[in-house]
């Protein structure tokens, strides 16, 4: 839900995901949002809840409904096959298009577009 505090109620509600969902993050400068699961996933969104990349242990699935904006996010874990465990924090990076995720298995992994 979003909350703007001159309003009694949220000014909007998304449904991004159907397991439980461990952590959020919003980038400070880029209109993205991050999501991770207990379920072992990170999703990738626009503010307006359009999923642009979902990440798996088990590889990379990148949305389709953003044409030219979709970038696929790579990790040297991601190239090396290493799982995502239960995911328990995001934080971007205040400048750059960096993504941190820490999970419950004492793994912390780096995401960034494709080509950076």
């Amino acid at each position: 839900k979003f909350w703007d505090l001159r309003y009694p109620s949220s000014i909007r509600t998304l449904d991004v995901q159907r397991s439980r969902m461990t952590a959020l993050a919003a980038h400070p400068r880029v209109p993205l949002l991050a999501t991770g699961s207990h379920a072992q996933f990170i999703k990738i969104l626009t503010p307006d809840g359009d999923t642009l990349n979902v990440m798996r242990y088990h590889g990379l699935h990148t949305g389709g409904e953003q044409g030219s904006r979709e970038r696929a996010m790579s990790s040297h874990a991601m190239t090396h096959g290493q799982r995502i465990g239960p995911v328990s924090c995001l934080a971007f990076h205040p400048h750059k298009m960096i993504l941190a995720a820490g999970a419950t298995d004492e793994i912390v992994s780096l995401y960034s577009p494709a080509g950076v």
